[in-house]
């Protein structure tokens, strides 16, 4: 299946990104509904994954500037029926694309769940400092450098 990943212009595609992420953060991993949706939210940029047989959200992530020169990226999430499609790697791609060919950000940024460290280390994002958790989840820091543009 090929699916359509976009960035979020609309109310009804940000109730999508939304909808996806408290089907995998709260119902399968157990996150907290209520910070869900946290007070950072409606600063991020967003993209949703769509599938294009039924227009129904499958997939999300979303930005933010964490400093003048580091995007961070968080919320990435794929529902179960959809993974290991390659839909995650489409959603870092177009993403980072994003980034690049519309940022002056020097570097990517992100808090992975342990256990998905691996997925981003294919993109080239590399861990530092200690575990930590989040919301009772072990997660570490990642980040990789973005190309130097002209």
């Amino acid at each position: 299946m090929t699916y359509i990943v976009r960035f979020v212009e609309t109310p009804e595609d940000l109730a999508r990104c939304h909808d996806v992420r408290l089907k995998v953060f709260s119902d399968e991993q157990g996150y907290d509904r209520d910070v869900e949706i946290d007070e950072i939210d409606s600063e991020c940029l967003h993209w949703v994954a769509l599938d294009p047989t039924t227009n129904q959200g499958v997939g999300t992530a979303r930005l933010y500037k964490y400093s003048p020169t580091v995007g961070k990226i968080g919320r990435v999430a794929v529902l179960s029926s959809t993974r290991g499609t390659g839909l995650g790697r489409l959603i870092m791609e177009v993403l980072e694309k994003y980034v690049i060919e519309n940022t002056n950000l020097e570097k990517l940024a992100l808090s992975s769940q342990v256990p998905r460290k691996g997925f981003y280390e294919k993109f080239g994002y590399v861990a530092s400092g200690d575990e930590y958790p989040d919301e009772g989840q072990p997660h570490v820091y990642m980040e990789k450098s973005l190309p130097a543009r002209n």
